[in-house]
């Protein structure tokens, strides 16, 4: 049986920002408008806000018996907030203390605030972080790599999709696919927004040029479609064999996502706006409210978005993780999660993100072939050099 005791002794948090890099969206449709200044923008008909540089946070965390774990969570926009928390709140209410798995410590600093109303946003940002530097330095220490400790079979190939083609034209995405399928790649996620006829003459388009040579397609409309649009843009990407529609809409409206699981189609798809297994099960109680999961571990951390794959699998419900803003240990931690669950679908794979994670360490994690194949190394399976880090960290 793996050891999990543990107690910590120090927790450094740092806001990383790479500025002279290309943002998250790269080139997607050229530039974003209403600009809100040297930070965030607007996209034109988009209702989230993103950072015009790819900034997110590592959580570095050493327990008493001297083993270290690096973490990082899913927060682009002001991952500064989610530092200080870990660092100056978190950290002195945990270090010393004794604990017998991360769970316990995840549980712990919930119940520390719930009630006052923190059951999401940056206190549990902070809480994923943590966690996730807890599995690194246990499975380290033990020599198990994190899958093992998550799974007792867990998945050894993760064959993935592409996230977005983040080009300025129609004719550039068509290319940049086509450069992916080369590499062995069976999938792709298109990001569209409420317009159902441009996003469905993209989708025609790109299934079009590429000849049938893409088994799966999916689309995300970034929760902009309207309630009494859902039912015909999920009928109209159906038709088109979309394996989902992800994020349809908007992240609260549960009756809405109910009542459009009662209309034929594609597959509703949703779950990174989720941080706790409170708030996912109503989602998963009949009547459901979506087909098929994607928890984000930068913001469930292991130990809760555990809890959460058990809902899914208790409902019937598939799961296979999102993959959002983030480097190597988010990344890493991502895919460790994905070898305990089905595979029924693809996992999401963040290409150009993958490339800056090389900027600050090295990770074993290796794309060939259109997948992954699990590293046995152990931990996340990722070495942060904090030198090179050092220059990427703001303030």
């Amino acid at each position: 049986m793996t050891n999990t005791d543990f107690s910590i002794t120090r927790i450094d948090a740092f806001h990383i920002a790479f500025s002279d890099e290309p943002s998250y969206w790269e080139d997607y449709k050229g530039k974003g408008g209403d600009d809100l200044g040297a930070r965030f923008e607007f996209r034109d008909g988009w209702r989230t806000v993103y950072p015009l540089t790819v900034e997110g946070y590592l959580v570095r965390v050493e327990l008493a018996d001297g083993n270290v774990g690096w973490g990082e969570g899913n927060c682009p926009i002001g991952p500064e907030v989610a530092c200080l928390v870990a660092e100056s709140i978190q950290q002195p209410m945990v270090r010393g203390r004794e604990f017998g798995a991360p769970v316990e410590l995840w549980d712990f600093l919930y119940d520390a605030q719930r009630g006052r109303g923190y059951a999401s946003g940056y206190w549990l940002d902070a809480m994923a972080a943590i966690d996730i530097a807890l599995y690194d330095a246990i499975g380290r220490r033990e020599g198990l790599p994190v899958c093992a400790m998550l799974s007792q079979t867990p998945r050894t190939q993760l064959p993935v999709y592409l996230s977005g083609l983040r080009r300025r034209t129609r004719e550039d995405r068509l290319d940049h696919l086509r450069t992916w399928l080369d590499t062995g790649l069976t999938g792709v996620k298109l990001f569209v927004d409420g317009d159902l006829d441009a996003g469905t003459a993209e989708v025609e388009f790109l299934q079009t040029g590429t000849g049938g040579a893409v088994d799966q397609w999916m689309v995300d409309t970034l929760w902009m479609v309207s309630r009494e649009n859902g039912p015909r843009a999920r009928q109209r990407y159906g038709e088109l064999g979309c394996r989902w529609l992800e994020c349809p809409l908007e992240p609260e409206d549960l009756r809405g996502h109910r009542e459009l699981l009662t209309h034929p189609g594609a597959p509703i798809a949703l779950g990174e706006h989720f941080r706790t297994h409170f708030q996912t099960e109503a989602w998963f109680e009949a009547p459901r409210a979506l087909d098929v999961f994607q928890p984000d571990i930068g913001r469930t951390g292991f130990s809760d978005g555990l809890r959460q794959l058990q809902q899914a699998q208790a409902a019937g419900v598939p799961t296979t993780p999102h993959m959002g803003n983030g480097l190597g240990p988010f990344q890493a931690a991502t895919l460790h999660f994905a070898t305990a669950c089905g595979g029924e679908y693809l996992q999401e794979y963040q290409a150009g993100l993958a490339e800056r994670a090389t900027l600050v360490g090295r990770t074993a994690w290796q794309y060939a072939e259109g997948m992954f194949r699990v590293p046995d190394a152990p931990g996340l399976g990722v070495d942060v050099d904090e030198e090179a880090l050092a220059r990427y960290v703001v303030g």
